[in-house]
């Protein structure tokens, strides 16, 4: 059934759980405009936007702190995304104190796995529908935060703070939904 909704969804509401929210249809004329007016007054938060850039770990945490916020949870990562992840590296590795970074260096590498261009670019605009609602609401460091993690995630080469949460909670409902199914080895 989920493959069957991939096939006819958008194919950026493909990538994520959004089936049933305002983000599975394509933006309309309205909503594109809605996000220019936004784009438009957010370059004027440009002091703002500078001291939010100067510390990139700052920067960083802020942004996965955002992004954990149950509001995205439409972005979450599909289950056949989560799935190209565990058929390219293995699952998810179990950490102990001590070995934290396994699990960072796996969920980056299985992430940078499934993000193509495509992906990226499809997710980012995604992302950019929020931010007339933050911009709306005069919560300007979170805008702020959505257009430096949708710019990110468009042109690097990296794993955004957006991308690791989506991926992460992503992970993490996979796991819910199919806990009891048995696991391939």
């Amino acid at each position: 059934m989920k493959r069957e909704r991939r096939e006819q969804a958008e194919y950026a509401a493909s990538l994520t759980t959004c089936e049933g929210t305002w983000l599975e249809k394509a933006p309309d004329a309205a909503e594109l405009q809605r996000i220019d007016v936004a784009s438009k007054a957010l370059r004027e938060q440009r002091r703002l936007a500078i001291e939010f850039h100067q510390d990139p770990s700052a920067a960083n945490i802020f942004s996965i702190e955002l992004f954990r916020n149950e509001v995205f949870a439409p972005m979450h990562m599909e289950d056949w995304l989560v799935e190209q992840m565990i058929d390219a590296h293995g699952e998810p590795p179990v950490v102990d104190e001590g070995n934290e970074n396994e699990f960072a260096d796996y969920l980056r590498n299985a992430v940078l796995y499934i993000a193509t261009s495509r992906v990226r670019g499809a997710m980012a605009s995604q992302l950019k529908r929020y931010l007339p609602q933050f911009v709306d609401a005069g919560q300007w460091k979170e805008a702020v935060a959505i257009d430096y993690n949708a710019f990110r995630t468009t042109f690097g080469n990296e794993v955004s703070p957006f991308l690791v949460q989506m991926a992460l909670a992503g992970f993490a409902r996979y796991y819910d939904e199919h806990d009891d199914e048995p696991q391939s080895e």
